[in-house]
């Protein structure tokens, strides 16, 4: 007899073709030219990512990073400095936004010895700190109105002024940018400069959200595993508040309510997720009860049409509606909502069927039928 959950956890996990696009038009890794081990995934909008550090890598161009909290920006930057001619310095690290307002100037740029009350010798700033690698300026959203026109200027003419100097400074340096708010808002209320923001804007990597590329859930969630196992094979386990015993597998119900959810914290809410369910498990496996009550029973994620229907109808009652996107089939949104039921009934195929409102000698076909496309 087949395994239903077989079934479930290869068709969650099998990437998702574009029917219709040649072959020589899919993107693929092997078609770059850098190493990018390191970000996980095989999306089409992941790897769009990957094919815009193959490309900005080698400039010497400041790139502008965007995307919400949690979507990778620091690896992102991190393989544009390893993929490019500053890859033999470090790369320095700035969050602009865990600096205080009345030292950034000072922190960013330096300043002489007797510019202000305190200052009693010199101090060299990051970007002098950087030069000759890359400055990864994290949070520039962050970065006050009165300092923009000199980073500005320091971008267009690659040359420095330290706070009481009165020499410039010429510094190279690649400069890398991030922000997790949206520039173009922020321009129009007044809080960031437009002709910065114009400077920044020609490189441009836009990072999708985790909830705009679930099928490469599975994938990250196995990667985190494995770095979780890999913790705990190390001596200094407990010094790092790891497990005792390695957890081999993830529950497929678990993988079907890590795609129902909607991840507001991205991937670093899915690696605190892995995380944490590593620390619970107790048998081997990953199982819904290790992770948190909110990924537990995650609100439904509806289509357009489905959004408006609920706008409409408030006293309708809330269900579990898939997202697909354009060109999926009728038979695939069958399967995934028959498989995704299953997993939300814990095998259960009486209750699958009633819940999906079949005869269960029909759903046993369809999963039987299922298990031999596999």
């Amino acid at each position: 007899m087949f395994d239903e959950w077989d079934t479930f956890k290869t068709y969650a996990t099998a990437p998702r073709r574009e029917e219709g696009v040649p072959s020589e038009m899919l993107l693929s890794r092997e078609k770059f030219h850098g190493n990018y081990d390191d970000l996980i995934g095989e999306s089409t909008v992941h790897l769009e990512v990957l094919k815009s550090i193959d490309r900005f890598a080698k400039s010497a161009k400041v790139v502008l990073i965007s995307g919400e909290t949690g979507t990778g920006k620091e690896l992102v930057a991190r393989a544009l400095h390893a993929e490019s001619p500053y890859a033999m310095h470090p790369m320095v690290v700035v969050n602009c936004a865990g600096i205080a307002e009345h030292l950034m100037e000072s922190e960013l740029f330096g300043h002489e010895k007797g510019a202000f009350t305190g200052a009693d010798r010199q101090h060299i700033g990051l970007f002098e700190t950087a030069s000759g690698g890359t400055l990864f300026l994290d949070e520039i959203g962050e970065l006050p109105l009165v300092l923009q026109p000199k980073l500005l200027r320091i971008l267009q003419e690659n040359e420095i002024r330290r706070v009481g100097g009165t020499k410039q400074i010429p510094v190279s340096v690649r400069v890398l940018i991030a922000t997790n708010i949206d520039l173009i808002e922020a321009v129009e209320a007044g809080r960031f400069r437009r002709d910065l923001y114009e400077r920044l804007k020609s490189l441009h990597i836009q990072l999708p959200a985790l909830r705009e590329r679930r099928e490469d859930i599975p994938a990250l969630a196995k990667h985190f595993l494995a770095k979780e196992n890999n913790c705990c094979s190390q001596k200094v386990a407990k010094e790092n508040n790891c497990c005792s015993q390695k957890i081999e597998d993830i529950n497929p119900e678990v993988l079907s309510l890590f795609d129902a959810y909607t991840w507001p914290g991205n991937i670093r809410e899915l690696e605190g997720a892995i995380s944490r369910a590593v620390l619970l498990a107790k048998g081997g496996e990953i199982l819904p009860e290790h992770l948190p009550k909110d990924v537990q029973t995650p609100h439904a994620h509806a289509l357009p049409l489905a959004d408006a229907t609920a706008a409409a109808n408030p006293n309708t009652p809330e269900c579990f509606v898939l997202p697909f996107p354009m060109g999926t089939t009728l038979k695939e949104i069958e399967k995934s909502a028959i498989l995704t039921t299953l997993a939300r009934e814990d095998g259960n195929q009486s209750k699958t069927a009633k819940s999906l409102g079949i005869h269960r000698r029909t759903l046993h076909n369809k999963l039987r039928d299922y298990n031999e496309e596999t």
